[in-house]
């Protein structure tokens, strides 16, 4: 998409453009396209290619900032003083980090994999065909979104760095609903960058028996449950707690989390604070996450346990508060390495081995409750199946739950395999992560929820 050596250009270009005491030039740009499909049926084939740079620069303890699409001589010249005169009207920062110095070693990556990267609309058909294919025979309607990403960033300065990085990613999800729209299941994999990993005749196989199944459920009563979250309503519940492994939260003075030590500017760093199930680490070099070697700043990111059998082992320390606290500066933990670390236990496997519980395929619609517990709020969908003596034994009426992934990652008892799947709401962002299909015991269930 934008070769090292062609970014290695603009860069310098602006670098030396400016007459300052350093600068610091960002790049971004690449392709993101998608197909939709619905009742079965294409309905949307998008691309958007688009790129932009910008440049800092700084003047003594003041710094100003402009940036653009146009990569002509002109245009680059006229983000450089609009930059510098930005630096000029700004107040004086005493507090200002000193840039990264010098070439950083990076973990080697292969992120953009000739698959990821040629991976266009006549591939994302064919799937779109296997998926239909699967629906028909099955007597469902899909209805679903395979995602791609192809980017190229770059983080630059006068003082010789120079991070370069490049990705693709893809994804395939799908619903598939009953003719009558008495059931509905979902299924899909996204975040992955070897595209043979996507089997959407699989994945659409798994939806449309969930939606089969899923058809005329039992009510039960609210209240708590042993739950089975497969990897997608996993991924979402822990990405509730990810801002919690932010150092200056946890220590600062204003702040506090439960993080947060007994004695002001203290942590729990060293303390065990969830099921010795639980391993959530940042894995740089992952073969199958696209996972980023460059972390904050440019610096050049590392391997780092974040929780340890349940033992809290590190916090992320941005620049600023690293150079305060004299801690060395780590990465947040999200992004496109993080992993909850899974085992080989099958989900038929937990099945068995739970005497009675939920399985839930998805969750949506979550929000907070309160800030300081991380209480959250949010329904089950899309297959919810009530499990007796380590048997499925009939759909369920689905419900919405309250509960805390503080409270929900203690309590976890058993843990699947894992598998690439974003955190957040959307299927293309940033936050891919590996997740495996978790069993949580005393999952509280408040009430019914009409979805489907």
């Amino acid at each position: 998409m934008y070769s090292r050596d062609e970014i290695k250009t603009i860069s310098d270009k602006l670098i030396n453009m400016a007459a300052a005491d350093a600068v610091e030039v960002d790049f971004s740009g690449g392709e993101r396209s998608a197909t939709r499909f619905a009742n079965s049926t294409i309905t949307a084939n998008m691309v958007q290619f688009d790129r932009q740079v910008s440049v800092t620069v700084y003047k003594g303890a003041r710094a100003g900032s402009a940036s653009t699409r146009q990569f002509d001589d002109t245009s680059l010249k006229q983000i450089v003083d609009e930059a510098a005169a930005a630096a000029e009207r700004a107040r004086e920062n005493p507090n200002m980090p000193p840039l990264t110095e010098g070439p950083q070693d990076y973990v080697p990556v292969e992120a953009a994999l000739p698959s990821g990267v040629n991976f266009g609309p006549a591939e994302r058909a064919r799937m779109v065909k296997q998926s239909i294919d699967v629906a028909e025979k099955k007597g469902v309607r899909g209805s679903g979104y395979i995602p791609k990403v192809y980017q190229t960033t770059c983080n630059a300065n006068s003082k010789g760095l120079f991070a370069y990085y490049q990705y693709a990613e893809a994804g395939f999800v799908l619903t598939c609903r009953t003719p009558d729209a008495g059931g509905s299941g979902w299924a899909g994999i996204t975040g992955v960058k070897d595209v043979s990993l996507i089997d959407a005749e699989h994945l659409t196989e798994v939806a449309a028996n969930k939606a089969l199944r899923s058809r005329k459920p039992r009510a039960l009563e609210p209240g708590r449950y042993t739950v089975i979250l497969e990897p997608r309503p996993t991924a979402r519940f822990l990405s509730l707690m990810m801002g919690l492994f932010t150092a200056r939260s946890a220590e600062g003075p204003l702040s506090r989390t439960y993080f947060s030590g007994k004695e002001p500017g203290t942590t729990k760093v060293g303390e065990k604070l969830f099921s010795s199930a639980i391993t959530i680490t940042s894995d740089i070099g992952n073969p199958i996450l696209r996972q980023s070697p460059i972390g904050v700043d440019g610096l050049a990111a590392r391997p780092t346990i974040w929780v340890e059998k349940g033992v809290l082992k590190n916090l992320s320390y941005d620049r600023q508060w690293a150079t305060r606290q004299k801690k060395p500066i780590t990465p947040t933990p999200t992004g496109s390495s993080l992993v909850l670390e899974g085992t080989n236990m099958s989900d038929d496997e937990m099945i068995k081995s739970t005497r009675r519980g939920l399985l839930c395929s998805f969750f949506w619609y979550i929000r907070a409750v309160d800030q300081e517990t991380l209480l959250n709020t949010g329904m089950t969908r899309d297959g919810l199946f009530l499990i007796e003596n380590g048997e499925i034994v009939g759909p369920v009426q689905n419900f919405r739950w309250n509960m805390s992934p503080i409270v929900g990652f203690n309590n976890v008892t058993a843990v699947g395999r894992a598998v690439p799947i974003h955190t957040g709401e959307s299927y293309d962002g940033p936050g891919t992560a590996l997740v495996p299909t978790v069993r949580i015991e005393d999952f509280l269930m408040t009430s019914v929820s009409p979805a489907i």
